[in-house]
Parts: C-alpha cells; structure tokens; sequence
C-alpha cells in the first residue's frame, strides 16, 4: 500500500509539473512597444540559495542564452545601452508533501469498526525562474514573470537542462510585453 500511495504523490507532483501557471507582475498604463533594446544587468543571473550546490555557471550560460534568444524573437534587439534591464533569478527549494490515508477495518465487532490513518511524507525540489525587466531611465522594476516546476528525482542530462530552461524562459517571456 505505501508504494502505491508513493506512485500516486509522484504521479500528482508530475501532473503538477505540466500544468505549471506563469505569474506575473507588472507596471499598467506603461507603453510597453515603446521599448526596442535591452541589456544585461549584473549579475544577470542569480541563484538562491546562493551556494555551491546550487549555483551553476553552466545553467547560468543556458538561462543567459535562452533569454536572449526569446527577446530576439520578440523583436527586442541587445544593446549596451538598452532601454531595458534584465536581469534573472533560479531559486531552488526542497518541499514536503504531507498525504494522510484513512483505513477502515472491520475487525472490531459490528458496531466498533477500527479506522485508523496513516501518514506519509514525500520530499521534492522544485526551481522557480523569476526574469526582471527594468526601465534603465529610472532603474524601477516594470514587468515581472516566474514559473515553477518539480525537478525529477534522477540527474538529468545537460541536453534535457538546456531544453527545460528554455521552454521555462519560453513560457514566461511570452507574455510580454503584457496585452
């Protein structure tokens, strides 16, 4: 039975995974398509926790390449004085997953029958990718997108990194600038 609950909790995790809504934040009011270059702001990428483990010049480089990419397609050109800061966060965090099953037994006479519960506990990481997009005329914060996704249990190839990320970056750059 706990493997059985354990398939379901990692079943619902990857259900999670797929159906991922990308949050957003914004100025209103503000002339987006007046904005037509950008620029990195330094450190463009950042990690949190900011440790060893999970700070990666390789995943730093893949969100650098994925981001300029998706402005380019969207029309935005670099620059180095661009309109636009931009600047990225991948945040890594370990969640627990608390799932409690009630049984009931019959093995009590006919009037007392045993219900008893039992609880499992289901570990997971999860990364979050907020990207920043900051007017450089007043260095305020203008437009604000993140996503969340469930890390898989096993290592993964730099291949399925790569792509991760830049379907993460797709799906959150796509909403800008905002409608």
């Amino acid at each position: 039975m706990p493997h059985y609950l354990l398939l379901i909790s990692l079943l619902t995790l990857t259900a999670c995974q797929t159906q991922s809504l990308v949050e957003l934040d914004y100025q209103p009011g503000l002339s987006y398509h007046s904005f037509h270059t950008w620029q990195w702001t330094e450190p463009a990428i950042q990690f949190i926790p900011n440790s060893a483990q999970h700070k990666s010049d390789l995943d730093a480089q893949r969100l650098r390449t994925a981001i300029q990419a998706q402005l380019t397609q969207q029309g935005l050109k670099q620059s180095e004085k661009g309109q636009l800061l931009v600047q990225a966060w991948l945040m890594t965090e370990n969640k627990l997953q608390r799932t409690q099953v009630q049984h009931n037994d019959y093995w009590g006479d006919l009037w007392t029958p045993s219900i008893r519960t039992e609880t499992y506990d289901t570990t997971y990481s999860s990364q979050t990718l907020q990207i920043d997009l900051i007017d450089a005329s007043n260095q305020k914060l203008i437009w604000r997108g993140s996503n969340s996704w469930v890390l898989p249990q096993q290592r993964t190839s730099p291949t399925v990194r790569n792509a991760r990320l830049h379907q993460q970056v797709q799906n959150i750059l796509q909403n800008f600038p905002p409608q």
